[in-house]
C-alpha cells in the first residue's frame, strides 16, 4: 500500500517528517504516551464542500493549499471557535495518506471533472495541514495502459491491482489516511469524515456527469 505509519513523535508542534517508517497498519498504543493510531478507509468520493467545512472546523493555525471550494463565509466567527473546542480532531498530532474528492461543479464551461482523476495528497504535521494533487489515479489510465507501465515488473502490477483497486466501477480512487494521536477520537474522527462522503444521490450525479463528458469528447468534431 502506499501509506506509512510514523515513529511515535511526542511533540504536537513536530513538523519534522524524517522518522522512520513503519508498514503495520493495525490499531496500535504507544501506553506510556497514550499515542495511538488508525487508517480511516472508505471507497466513496468526499463531497469537497462538506470536507472543507469540517477541515476549517479543525483547530490547526497553519492551512496550506486547502482550496477545496469557495465556501462563501459558512462558517462564522462564533461558529468557528465553538466547533474548534468540540472538533474530534483534537488529539490527531499527526496524518498523511491519499484522498478522493470529487468535482465541485459537474456541468458548465468552469466544471473541474479533471478532479476525477487526481490523487490528493493530505499532509497534516502540529499545527500544519496541507492538500495537494499528487499525480494521477492508476485507474485514470486503465488496467491495459497499466501492465505496459509495469512490463518488468507485473509482481508491483498484481499487488496493486489487488490492494488498491478497492473497486470494480471506481479503480483504486479512495480514501486511505492515517492517523496518528494523543488519546485519539478514533470514532469521532471516522464519524466526521463519513458525514463528508458523498450520498448515493450525489454519486449518481457525479457518474452521469463523467459519462457525459466521455460521450462530449468523443462525439466533438475531430
Amino acid at each position: 500500500s502506499w501509506l506509512w505509519l510514523w515513529e511515535v513523535c511526542s511533540d504536537p508542534d513536530c513538523t519534522d517528517t524524517s522518522h522512520s517508517h513503519s508498514h503495520d497498519h493495525k490499531a496500535t498504543t504507544t501506553d506510556s504516551l497514550g499515542i495511538s493510531n488508525f487508517v480511516y478507509k472508505s471507497s466513496r468520493p468526499f463531497d469537497p464542500r462538506k470536507l472543507q467545512k469540517v477541515l476549517l472546523s479543525w483547530p490547526i493555525p497553519v492551512m496550506e493549499e486547502l482550496k477545496l471550494v469557495e465556501l462563501s463565509k459558512e462558517l462564522g466567527k462564533a461558529e468557528e471557535k465553538d466547533a474548534h473546542e468540540k472538533s474530534p480532531f483534537l488529539g490527531a498530532l499527526r496524518s498523511k495518506g491519499y484522498a478522493w474528492v470529487a468535482p465541485s461543479i459537474m456541468t458548465g464551461p468552469f466544471n473541474d471533472l479533471d478532479r476525477h482523476d487526481t490523487v490528493m495528497y493530505w499532509s497534516h504535521a502540529g499545527k500544519h495541514f496541507g492538500m495537494k494533487e499528487a499525480g494521477s489515479w492508476w485507474a485514470s489510465m486503465g488496467k491495459e495502459a497499466m501492465k505496459t507501465v509495469f512490463e518488468g515488473n507485473m509482481e508491483e502490477y498484481d499487488r496493486i491491482i489487488r490492494e488498491d483497486f478497492v473497486s470494480g466501477e471506481w479503480g483504486d480512487r479512495r480514501q486511505e489516511i492515517v492517523f496518528i494521536g494523543a488519546k485519539l477520537n478514533e470514532k469521532g474522527i471516522r464519524d466526521a469524515l463519513d458525514s463528508c462522503l458523498c450520498t448515493d444521490e450525489q454519486i449518481a450525479e457525479y457518474k452521469q456527469a463523467i459519462l457525459d463528458a466521455i460521450a462530449e469528447y468523443y462525439n466533438a468534431p475531430q
